[in-house]
């Protein structure tokens, strides 16, 4: 028996929640927050809650809960699920009709593998049906998700595990569901949030990283012969961490130094996470 939570309330996950009304599920009037739950914590949580409530300011919409609230909310719905150890939480808000952020929280439980290196790279294409905006709401994991959906259905369709998208001057803007980030020696070069990307907490965490190790960080425009160029190219989100890309149109890639840089990434504060 699976639980959601809903406004301080557990129900039942697959029962309603909202009415055919909801401002979320009409114009995609809402946020959401896709983040891990291991060993009884939320990683990386001041990132998320930051980057949900800047959105929601942003989206001039007054959130009913606080950062408390929620991490309590989390703790106890994983527990409640079963799920604690290692888990995939999604975090949405929506606006209702007296202009205020209502939530919904789901938890479920992810296989050990999710946190762990692969040897076998992804295999990346390009999705050509979709350019994204570079405005002032392009950074937010929005409700109106629609570009990214289309381009991971693209993924599947084509045999691939992520496909890029484009912005709309035809340069590289993120993933479907990762941030993109190319390797050549010791620099790295990832899309500047200016291109229009969606503002990963991964990638906020791992821009960080890099620059404590050393290497010489370009937020930047990223250009497919760039990708083509590159020495290694990897991508990250906050459930799978960092993935390593063996493919990308007719260039193939190794992982070069990526799985010393994941486990200097991710060993010390997350163990296996």
């Amino acid at each position: 028996m699976q639980w959601v939570w809903h406004n301080g309330l557990f129900v039942l996950q697959g029962q309603p929640l909202f009415t055919a009304a909801n401002r979320s599920f009409k114009w995609g009037d809402g946020l959401f927050e896709t983040a891990t739950f291991y060993k009884g914590r939320l990683l990386l949580a001041a990132f998320h809650f930051e980057r949900l409530f800047e959105g929601a300011r942003l989206l001039q919409m007054h959130s009913s809960f606080s950062e408390e609230q929620l991490t309590n909310a989390i703790t106890d719905l994983c527990e409640k699920n079963s799920c604690s150890a290692l888990a995939r939480v999604r975090i949405a808000l929506y606006r209702d009709d007296a202009n205020a952020g209502s939530c919904v929280i789901e938890a479920t439980a992810l296989p050990e593998e999710t946190a762990q290196w692969s040897e076998t790279g992804w295999r990346v294409v390009l999705y050509p049906f979709a350019r994204k905006s570079c405005d002032v709401f392009a950074n937010l994991k929005s409700a109106n998700y629609l570009p990214y959906i289309m381009a991971a259905r693209y993924a599947t369709e084509t045999g691939a595990d992520e496909s890029l998208v484009l912005n709309t001057h035809n340069r590289i803007c993120d993933g479907s569901k990762t941030n993109v980030f190319l390797l050549s020696g010791t620099n790295v070069y990832t899309p500047a949030l200016s291109e229009g990307c969606v503002a990963g907490v991964m990638r906020r965490y791992v821009l960080q990283e890099l620059k404590r190790l050393g290497y010489a960080v370009h937020q930047q425009a990223v250009t497919e012969p760039m990708v083509q160029e590159a020495d290694c190219v990897f991508v990250t989100n906050a459930i799978e961490g960092l993935r390593w890309v063996q493919q990308f149109g007719d260039k193939t890639y190794g992982y070069g130094d990526l799985k010393k840089l994941y486990h200097e990434l991710f060993s010390a504060r997350y163990a296996t996470v």
